[in-house]
């Protein structure tokens, strides 16, 4: 049987890499363009990486994962998500179910680990290293230096304002700590490959993600950090040359000229109410002297400690100028930068919900018409290109409450949840007299200079895989595709398709009922915890 290896490169895009192949500074990858193929992969809508990856080991859209966000869409509070969200079964389960056996690094959402036929070692959003994040629990004690190489985990939110920090401040810094993460999970998943047997194998290498969102304009900085996701992509192909490579994204990249601020926009058309005037909020006032004490703090303080500590952790994900928001008044709000969302308050399903179901349509389309009319006024452009009802693109059977509204943007504009008055909006006078938020402004302290675009990347190498020959997919066909080369039947709830024109000789494809994901009651885990405290 074909064994098959897929890479991830978060935020990997055609935009910045057919020039360096061409140059000559991303060889392997320039090797695969040519004989293999390569093209863009489609993302999910939106583009963000939660989803995303999702939908690339399940070959499932968000309405049947269920995974929308980083932050779970059934609550307004910033509650993160983690792997018992989704709803279907991952690659790694369909093999295990086959007797196939995988090996796991560094994939988003995938903590807690599932007992598998292989190894998992969970990737963003696993809480620290002190958290059981490998399966068995045996491999984290080889995750040292002289066994299986030591771990660099990265930690959603919290990790996000030393980031930005070392962007602003120590920008050759930040790609070096990036550089360091790809090479220990590269050299880990080697490690775990050559030891144990396999028979699918995946790895994401998500600083590639880091640097387009801080240092977009410093490209020859993201193009060292291309480069060593480039040397290891080799090196994987020397030491595997029998197995089949398939390099994904989740999404591309552009460069961001304006963020629209939407909680500002809501606020000012009356769906949002403050508890106090959002000018003045006293987490807005936190979050100016933050910015002005910002490089003192950076050079006196190691916050990257900070804020993975307990109370670090705390103040982030409990923090924001959204604590604001009334949420007794509040009829709409959006929900994060991640989810390009928005939340309707209702009645019948939040604690302070506000809003009757039947105003729910009134409400939605008064919205969207707010959204689409909008223009920038210094060039009479669109900003917004479209806003969805959730149940346009995910479906009306859809998993874990999606969020209301969906809002696709015009290239180059992002959207911004904060409910702030942007320093860089400087006619201060206007807006107070008018009683209103400027909506929109070039990226901020607190933005990023780079956001996602909706095509990733898409390379594929390996016996009977077509050479020099340029395709487009999407992200929910990478799981019916491996499955294809491994000769395995595909499950029926998968919505993918096999990338039939990637193959010379194109792979038999069997069909097989699904199996749905096994997954403890809440009331099921409580009785187990309560009998592990038993003596």
């Amino acid at each position: 049987m074909q064994r098959v290896v897929v890479i991830g490169l978060d935020g990997g895009t055609l935009d910045l890499m057919e020039e360096w192949m061409d140059k000559g500074f991303l060889p392997n990858f320039d090797k695969i363009k040519k004989k293999g193929v390569y093209g863009n992969l489609l993302s999910t809508m939106p583009y963000y990486s939660a989803s995303a990856w999702v939908s690339i080991v399940t070959g499932c859209n968000p309405g049947k994962h269920g995974i929308y966000d980083f932050f779970r869409t059934d609550s307004v509070s910033k509650k993160l998500i983690n792997s018992r969200y989704r709803k279907v079964p991952a690659i790694w389960n369909i093999l295990t179910d086959n007797d196939k056996r995988s090996i796991i690094v560094n994939v988003p959402g995938t903590y807690p680990p599932e007992p598998i036929n292989g190894v998992i070692i969970t990737g963003l959003l696993t809480p620290s290293l002190e958290s059981d994040f490998t399966y068995p629990k045996s491999i984290k004690d080889e995750l040292v230096d002289g066994k299986l190489g030591r771990y660099e985990l990265e930690q959603v939110a919290v990790d996000d304002v030393p980031k930005s920090l070392l962007a602003k401040y120590a920008p050759e810094k930040l790609a070096e700590q990036v550089n360091k993460m790809t090479v220990s999970h590269a050299t880990v998943a080697i490690n775990l490959m050559k030891k144990y047997e396999w028979d699918f194998a995946m790895v994401v290498f998500r600083g590639t993600d880091d640097v387009q969102h801080l240092l977009w304009d410093k490209k020859d900085l993201i193009s060292s950090c291309y480069k060593k996701a480039d040397e290891y992509l080799g090196k994987m192909m020397e030491f595997f040359p029998d197995a089949t490579f398939i390099v994904v994204s989740d999404h591309g990249f552009q460069k961001v000229e304006k963020y629209l601020y939407v909680n500002n926009l809501l606020y000012n058309a009356g769906f949002l109410k403050t508890h106090s005037p959002p000018t003045y909020s006293f987490s807005n006032i936190l979050l100016t002297l933050f910015n002005k004490l910002s490089k003192f703090l950076f050079h006196l303080f190691p916050l990257k400690t900070f804020f993975r500590s307990k109370l670090g952790r705390k103040l982030v994900l409990s923090s924001g100028s959204n604590k604001n928001i009334d949420l007794t008044r509040t009829i709409a709000l959006y929900h994060s930068i991640c989810s390009r969302g928005i939340r309707i308050n209702l009645k019948e399903k939040y604690d302070h919900g506000i809003l009757d179901r039947k105003d729910y349509e009134k409400i939605r389309r008064e919205i969207i018409k707010l959204l689409e009319g909008l223009k920038d006024p210094e060039n009479g452009k669109k900003i917004v290109k479209k806003v969805y009802p959730w149940e346009e693109i995910y479906g009306k059977n859809a998993e874990n409450d999606p969020l209301d509204l969906i809002i696709d943007l015009e290239r180059g504009y992002g959207a911004q949840e904060l409910l702030r008055f942007p320093e860089e909006v400087k006619d201060a006078r206007y807006y107070e007299k008018e009683g209103k938020m400027p909506i929109l402004a070039p990226p901020g302290f607190y933005d990023w200079v780079g956001d996602h675009s909706p095509n990733g990347i898409l390379f594929m190498y390996g016996k009977n895989i077509k050479p020099n020959y340029r395709i487009d997919a999407s992200v929910i066909d990478i799981v019916p595709t491996v499955l294809s080369i491994m000769n395995m039947p595909i499950p029926d709830n998968i919505d993918g398709n096999v990338i039939e024109d990637a193959f010379i000789k194109k792979p038999r494809i069997k069909k097989a009922p699904s199996a749905k994901r096994k997954l403890l009651t809440d009331a099921e885990i409580k009785a187990i915890k309560k009998l592990k405290l038993k003596p």
